[in-house]
């Protein structure tokens, strides 16, 4: 479990909580070899709730201590490239050989469901991104699994459907077309607009490296594989002139 305190100016101080448990969640996950989906959903949530409690009482004792305003927790399964800290994991121990394979999706939706629930059985005050993020290179699972040819980013742009983060920390070619990379962002973007959610893109075309590559970032952002991408043009889309309208949800009062 990860903690994370963030103030404000002098004036208006808060103490916000970010919360992360990839490996306790994976962790409970093996007693539910086997066993139905209502099982396996009940062990989630109930170790997303542990993990959310154990965090409120951290902030709550911090907030005491420091007389500042206790403010939201956010519980959001975030990988780190440390062996064991991977989503890609609790996926497959959901089910999955790997992940990216057929009801990859489903499970993840399943998953951030369950965290969701959890997380708001243990505090009134759950906000920010709860659920889980999906980053190619600070995951051990997901990298495995790109190197295995299970996960490709058409398999992750599917995933962002159901999750709080979009398209994160993936190499691609260094000679991948401008327009390519236009396409991809304006696939991500219309994900985000009409299901009315946070999403973002984070790819990153990495010169003089070609697809199978491996990439060392550093740090907690690890290392990625170079991804192939589809490289068959959009050009003449994305270089037509104005903009997109808004969707027809936008006129919502």
């Amino acid at each position: 479990m990860a903690g994370a305190f963030h103030g404000v100016s002098e004036a208006d101080k808060i103490i916000n909580v970010g919360v992360s448990g990839p490996g306790v969640v994976n962790k409970a996950l093996e007693a539910c070899q086997g066993t139905d989906f209502e099982h396996l959903c009940e062990t989630i949530k109930k170790t997303a709730f542990k993990i959310t409690r154990v965090g409120q009482l951290v902030a709550k004792e911090a907030s005491r201590r420091l007389d500042v305003p206790f403010g939201i927790i956010d519980l959001s399964l975030a990988p780190t490239p440390a062996v064991g800290d991977s989503i890609a994991e609790i996926l497959e121990a959901m089910g999955l050989e790997y992940v990216g394979a057929p009801g990859t999706t489903a499970a993840l939706a399943m998953l951030n469901d369950q965290v969701k629930k959890g997380g708001a059985m243990a505090s009134s005050y759950v906000g920010g991104l709860s659920g889980a993020f999906i980053p190619v290179s600070e995951d051990q699972g997901m990298i495995k699994a790109v190197n295995k040819g299970a996960l490709t980013i058409e398999k992750l742009e599917a995933m962002t459907c159901v999750c709080s983060v979009g398209l994160d920390m993936i190499a691609i070619p260094g000679d991948t077309k401008a327009s390519t990379i236009s396409g991809i962002i304006a696939d991500e973007m219309a994900i985000g607009m009409i299901n009315q959610k946070t999403t973002a893109v984070r790819i990153i075309p990495v010169e003089g490296k070609k697809v199978g590559d491996m990439v060392e970032f550093g740090g907690l952002l690890g290392y990625a594989p170079v991804m192939p991408v589809n490289n068959f043009s959009c050009e003449a889309f994305i270089n037509r002139k104005g903009r997109i309208p808004a969707p027809i949800h936008s006129f919502k009062n």
